[in-house]
């Protein structure tokens, strides 16, 4: 049985029966909701929304890990333990700001994403997980190289218009405005945490399953979904997925992480510069408004999307695929490790 299909064969019930559990036991807890999933009937409340988004989010995660489990791929499980478990050392200080200097909470927060961003770095560095020597190199040509980051820029923006239509709960609005006018949180959100989420889903996850032989589709959708699925925030997680796909495309057709790293930054830090100049009126500002219709600020998106198409399709018809790259670089390290020093000439 093909990888795909048997990921999928575990992937895809046990995220739907999850979904319904997790959803009754809520519902158990906090008392009785509508009862129709989204999209599926009017009148649906806002708890009700949220509370399918986030069991649908933990089906999907629950279905990951039975779907990895499934075709015995357990090195993304360790990478996403690993990145847990740098995340809530990191969160120590905050609890230790909040509890005695509240005006410090900021900066705290700001402070342990960096140190957590800089460990999971160093951790999957140490860890082998990818190929140093290849992840980092520049394997494509300018044009190319921008073209690249072309792509992840048209699927930011279209997929900032999609996730503005879907209009999910956004549970961390208040922490990213927050960072969003600190220095250190600047820094954390546009610089240091996107090189990081890069190495750790990019560089890590998609290398160690296509090193296991792992198909090159399945791979991709596996990393985005892990990259969507941690940000647990409903109103990130659709963008976070889409994204993912994309950057795990750039990566696993060139082999390196600097096109989607600059992709990561730039779509990063224009959130984060809107943010500190707008401030609570960036709340306000929509693409319906901004473009003076909804069927316009959709078109757009299409247009988008359909762009960023255009552009994988180029690379994958210009570009070798990251297994050849990498196949190419240890034979060459083979032939470099293997030949003989040259003999001295003052011996011959």
């Amino acid at each position: 049985m093909k990888t795909s299909v048997k990921f999928l064969l575990f992937f895809i019930p046990v995220a739907i029966i999850a979904t319904f559990v997790y959803h009754a036991l809520i519902n158990t807890m906090v008392g009785n909701m509508p009862q129709t999933p989204p999209g599926m009937g009017a009148g649906i409340s806002f708890e009700s929304f949220a509370t399918w988004s986030v069991s649908i989010m933990t089906g999907c995660a629950i279905g990951l890990l039975a779907g990895l489990i499934g075709i015995k791929k357990y090195i993304p499980i360790v990478i996403v333990l690993i990145y847990f478990f740098t995340q809530s050392a990191a969160s120590i200080p905050i609890a230790l700001a909040v509890r005695f200097k509240p005006e410090w909470t900021t900066t705290a927060m700001a402070l342990c994403l960096i140190i957590a961003s800089i460990a999971m770095i160093l951790l999957v560095h140490g860890m082998r997980f990818y190929n140093v020597k290849l992840t980092f190199k520049p394997s494509l040509s300018l044009p190319l190289t921008l073209a690249a980051v072309g792509a992840a820029i048209l699927a930011a923006f279209g997929g900032n218009i999609l996730n503005e239509s879907l209009d999910l709960q956004n549970i961390m609005e208040e922490q990213f405005n927050d960072l969003s006018l600190n220095i250190a949180g600047m820094l954390a959100i546009a610089i240091i945490g996107p090189i990081a989420e890069e190495v750790v889903f990019r560089g890590a996850v998609c290398n160690s399953l296509l090193k296991k032989g792992v198909p090159t589709g399945l791979t991709i959708f596996i990393s985005a979904t892990i990259f969507g699925l941690v940000h647990f925030n409903p109103a990130q997680i659709p963008f976070a997925f889409l994204l993912g796909l994309v950057f795990g495309y750039l990566y696993c057709r060139t082999g390196s992480l600097v096109p989607s790293i600059i992709a990561h930054i730039l779509n990063n830090t224009v959130s984060v510069i809107l943010l500190a100049i707008y401030q609570e009126e960036a709340k306000e500002i929509t693409f319906k408004e901004l473009f003076g219709s909804q069927a316009l600020a959709w078109t757009l998106m299409a247009v988008a999307f359909i762009a960023c198409g255009a552009i994988l399709y180029m690379l994958h018809k210009k570009c070798k695929p990251a297994e050849q790259l990498w196949s190419e670089v240890e034979e060459e390290d083979n032939t470099i490790n293997t030949t003989p020093p040259p003999i001295p000439q003052d011996l011959i």
